[in-house]
């Protein structure tokens, strides 16, 4: 279990919108904090879902946003701010052993996977502002799965990719330690993805 999983597993998006002076209603209705929100359209419990803006995500994604910070930052402060036990020692311990080994060889295994994981993510964000853009203006679009998904992870790609253009040396090598399995999930699921869209062009030009 990394660091973002262990806080999630102690702190629910309720919780850290109660602590950070967001006032949620019994009906875990509040207004949101990410647009001009006026009358409570944001649905707040283990997770979040705004009906207006569309602003999604769990309780990393939600302090992430809150307070403009990186998700491992955002997961260090609820920590903090909720005197939680949780450590990254086994992130650290990888850490050391990455450290233990060549120097030579892990600096060029961390270039190349960082710039292959930047061409990953950027790849499947334009794939989740393409979703958007195509479903979004259809009347069904909530029933469409890529519609949804790119509601659900247009935030947290964004911010994975503020980490690995901007982030200091110590939170990429935290990201790569905790995040490069589901970046390759993300490039397998992309190339499922363009497979399919590459078989469906080519039977309609069978037609």
């Amino acid at each position: 279990m990394n660091i973002f999983q262990e806080v999630k597993s102690y702190v629910t998006a309720k919780q850290a919108a109660e602590q950070y002076g967001i006032r949620v209603g019994r009906n875990q209705m509040a207004c949101c904090p990410f647009h001009d929100d006026h009358h409570p359209s944001m649905k707040i419990d283990t997770n979040y879902y705004c009906f207006a803006c569309g602003a999604k995500g769990d309780v990393i994604g939600l302090t992430a946003g809150l307070f403009g910070l990186a998700p491992y930052e955002a997961a260090r402060k609820l920590i903090e701010d909720f005197q939680l036990p949780v450590t990254a020692e086994k992130c650290q311990e990888r850490r050391k052993k990455y450290r233990n080994r060549n120097p030579v060889s892990v600096k060029k295994k961390m270039t190349d996977w960082h710039r292959h994981a930047v061409k990953v993510l950027t790849d499947y964000l334009s794939w989740i502002r393409f979703w958007k853009r195509f479903y979004g203006s259809e009347p069904g679009a909530f029933e469409q799965e890529q519609f949804l998904e790119a509601l659900e992870n247009e935030r947290k790609i964004n911010d994975y990719l503020d980490i690995l253009l901007t982030g200091s040396g110590e939170e990429i090598t935290e990201f790569f330690i905790c995040k490069r399995k589901e970046v390759a999930e993300i490039e397998q699921h992309v190339e499922r993805y363009q497979r399919r869209v590459h078989a469906e062009i080519r039977a309609y030009c069978r037609k």
